[in-house]
């Protein structure tokens, strides 16, 4: 059980020192199996920041025990949250039930007889994920009983165009204050299921009239081409995955193996992908991303294909049932300690000191904004790489993010704990680089560290919760799941000079266009924030609709970043939220909903991936890596020459922390790596999971797994062959270990199921016909384990048959009648 501590009591109990339940060695010695007795004192540490990457790092320590796993808890772990809740499900918030009873209940008159009651919560910001590129993710919820279910991959694409108002002309148009029009889906996807394990998402068609063709067979033409492209994409991908040369894809073959990685913006201009498929692609992945389409256009191809290779085709999205709150309850339960309200200032040395035995110890003091003071064995940061920067050079953040905005609190809830709207409205896009390295001196304890962490750029963004269907394509029977916008000023390729294609730079020389039609770029020399992007996107597929609201500001996102507009039906994924009202999360929006609609406001700040950003990731495991050796050193026969340092005990997870896209797998695999080096930096502890430990545990699942690692890590030290840094050993194993966990899990599940029927404990389940859970992911990858060409065959066949789905919905609905009943949305 953990023990709360909220830094807005008073100071006398905040002071009082609290210790995690379980009695040390000196009164309940346990030997090990060499007969010693392990270390009476328990190792402190630090976890400063509760997002997923945090809580999975302490609970995962603090499922560790001395002696091997037979003795105590080993650790005592203290977790640092600067909010008033988990930082994972801070900006959550539990939906107010609209009917008349509920209103009534509370005291309130607005309420609707008509609505039906809802009730559940709304995770802010939506956490989606595909098994395919989460197994540790998965792992982890399945080992903390958090159930997940599919979600269906649904959406449409459609631009919004700005115009000043002409309706008032008593003000002074301002960027606030601007017309929306809300243009028709110029791409919109259905879902079909085609085998029990296979749902495949394929383009509507819009019914086809002898009147009038055309629009017809411009989108017919316009899918043609984004699904050539996709093809040639998905085939690249996986071949270049397969065979280990994913970061070579997207160069010649003359530049292989020369380090240089291709930019997404290369693979699609030198790979001839029309302006069609690129309309629909980065779009989406700018919404994957959550960044702009600047910073989605230097992301290494490496990093999205991968992606790709993995996810796709079959890939289905995933959502916790219940949301992150449970989640968060669930990780956090064996945590000693919680911090509520306190933030991290500083960490400096204890009692510094000329002898070698104090020196070498080197426990680190934390100071918190109260002025507490408090030692650790270890401090791990959990928060974003630029905040765990200035916290080690002891600043503050210049322009920090506001508290999350909400228009109804819940009944614990302070009005301390939240912002205010105009903080909201006014809050500056543009994330700040409140450090720089140059300022410190080469002697400064964390300078390394620093360096390496202002190496990862992040972008800001805003989530807001309402309830503005305006959001929405007009017609209600192009409602998605996710529905992406961009404005018609938006440049995906976030750059004058360069074409999408070939054949779109011929397009635009011959003054003609051809399906998504693109008029002449012009380039703006007078805007300051879009200045040399290009103007004037045009779907060609349908006029303008005018937003359902008159005037609507936009949000200051929008002036600075060009970027997509990502709404969620949330109504879609979470059935206790009725069907009356639509309920949904829109992440960057580029104009604001209406301010009656509103129900939440938050800014969060993205980690986006660039070239520098891979080294630094790579920098900085070598780092921890070599932390990793002094401090085992330290400990050994050569103690007396290796003398570790206070940097040596600060550690860093998180989704910036690992290869990849930063998302939620990052957090998970990166608090177990830290995990696995703190135990071999403290040998004498003898740190393992408890032999009592459950079968189902995260740490008695990953046994495997963990040794796999440790050894290729072996192999790799004795044998070093070609590049062995961090990014290169995810690109070459990460799928390739998708499968082996995928075998491994298929494995432990037949031995419980054994194990149960033995001792008869299964009649039940048997007797309902239950069978062993089925494998999270390799519906999606594990026919390409061996051969590439069996898998594109059974792709091909499995998509004939949504094909055939596909078509007889579109010739129900052409004739007018209501094919959505063949479909999944």
């Amino acid at each position: 059980m953990s023990t709360i501590v909220n830094n807005q009591l008073p100071s006398s109990i905040l002071n009082e020192p609290i210790r995690s339940e379980g009695s040390d060695f000196s009164t309940n010695p346990n030997f090990d199996e060499n007969g010693q007795v392990p270390p009476t004192r328990k190792l402190r540490v630090a976890v400063v920041g509760s997002g997923l990457a945090g809580l999975t790092v302490a609970h995962l320590l603090s499922s560790l025990h001395s002696g091997n796993g037979h003795g105590d808890a080993g650790i005592e772990v203290e977790l640092f949250e600067k909010a008033h809740k988990l930082g994972m499900d801070a900006a959550s918030l539990s939906v107010t039930c609209p009917c008349q009873k509920c209103a009534l209940e509370a005291g309130r008159s607005d309420g609707d007889p008509n609505h039906e009651h809802v009730e559940g919560r709304m995770d802010v910001p939506m956490r989606s994920f595909f098994p395919e590129y989460y197994p540790n993710l998965v792992r982890l919820y399945r080992s903390i009983g958090v159930k997940f279910h599919d979600a269906d991959n649904t959406l449409a694409c459609f631009d919004v165009a700005f115009e000043e108002p002409s309706n008032d002309t008593s003000t002074v148009p301002t960027r606030l204050t601007k017309d929306v029009k809300i243009e028709a889906p110029y791409l919109s996807s259905r879902s079909y299921k085609v085998s029990s394990d296979h749902t495949i998402t394929l383009p509507d068609l819009p019914p086809f009239s002898i009147r009038d063709p055309y629009p017809f067979g411009r989108r017919l033409l316009g899918y043609y081409r984004i699904a050539r492209d996709y093809v040639k994409m998905l085939a690249a991908s996986k071949e270049f995955m397969t065979q280990g040369r994913m970061m070579e894809i997207g160069k010649d073959s003359s530049e292989w193996g020369n380090g240089r990685l291709a930019s997404l913006r290369e693979f699609l201009v030198k790979g001839g992908y029309s302006h069609d498929f690129s309309a629909f692609f980065v779009p989406l992945f700018a919404c994957v991303c959550t960044c702009s389409f600047d910073r989605m256009m230097d992301y290494p191809a490496c990093v999205v294909l991968e992606y790709v290779a993995r996810c796709m085709p079959f890939g289905r999205m995933q959502f916790v049932s219940s949301g992150v709150r449970e989640v968060t309850e669930n990780l956090s339960k064996n945590i000693s300690t919680i911090h509520y309200n306190t933030m991290v200032e500083k960490i400096i040395e204890a009692n510094p000191t000329s002898s070698p035995d104090d020196k070498k110890s080197c426990p680190i003091v934390l100071i918190d904004s109260n002025g507490v003071r408090r030692e650790f064995d270890h401090v791990i940061f959990a928060t974003q790489a630029n905040q765990a920067a200035a916290t080690l050079a002891g600043q503050k953040a210049s322009k920090p993010l506001p508290k999350p905005y909400v228009t109804s609190r819940e009944e614990s809830d302070d009005e301390s704990n939240y912002g205010r709207k105009e903080e909201h409205d006014s809050t500056d896009p543009v994330t700040p680089r409140d450090v720089s390295v140059d300022s410190f001196s080469a002697d400064h304890p964390f300078y390394h560290q620093i360096k390496t962490l202002t190496k990862f750029p992040y972008e800001r963004t805003q989530v807001v919760c309402h309830t503005d269907t305006s959001f929405l394509p007009k017609d209600r029977a192009s409602w998605r799941l996710l529905n992406i916008a961009k404005s018609t000023t938006a440049d995906i390729l976030a750059s004058s000079l360069d074409k999408v294609s070939a054949e779109l730079e011929h397009q635009q020389q011959q003054g003609t266009t051809t399906g998504f039609s693109v008029k002449p770029f012009n380039v703006d020399d007078d805007s300051s924030e879009l200045k040399n992007r290009k103007k004037g996107y045009d779907s060609g597929i349908s006029s303008p609709e005018w937003h359902s609201g008159s005037s609507t500001p936009t949000s200051t996102a929008s002036e600075s970043h060009n970027s997509a507009m990502a709404t969620h039906i949330m109504n879609s994924t979470a059935s206790s939220l009725g069907t009356t009202t639509k309920f949904l999360q829109t992440t960057n929006p580029i104009f604001q909903p209406k301010p009656e609609t509103v129900i939440s406001s938050a800014w969060f700040e993205r980690a986006v991936v660039n070239p520098e950003s891979m080294k630094a990731v790579d920098e900085l495991n070598k780092q921890m890596e070599e932390q990793t050796d002094r401090l085992r050193a330290s400990v050994s026969e050569e103690a007396e020459t290796v003398v570790p340092s206070i940097s040596d005990r600060v550690w860093f997870v998180g989704s910036y922390a690992y290869p990849g896209i930063p998302l939620l797998e990052g957090c998970v695999v990166s608090a177990a790596q830290v995990m696995e080096r703190i135990i071999a930096a403290e040998p004498d502890h003898r740190l393992n999971v408890s032999v009592t430990a459950s079968k189902e545990s995260f740490l008695k699942r990953d046994e495997p797994m963990r040794e796999r690692r440790l050894k290729r890590k072996q192999d790799m030290d004795e044998h070093p062959i070609g590049d062995n840094s961090a990014s290169a050993v995810y690109f070459k194993t990460a799928w390739k270990d998708t499968l082996e966990d995928e075998r491994v899990w298929a494995e432990q599940e037949k031995a419980r199921l054994e194990e149960a029927r033995n001792e008869l404990a299964a009649a039940a389940a048997l007797a309902d016909g239950k069978k062993a859970e089925k494998g999270h992911f390799s519906s999606s990858v594990g026919s390409w384990t061996s051969n590439l060409y069996v898998e594109v065959a059974w792709m091909l066949l499995l998509y004939i048959v949504a094909i055939v789905q596909w078509w007889s919905v579109f010739m129900l609905e052409s004739a007018g009648f209501d094919g959505s009943r063949w479909a999944m949305a």
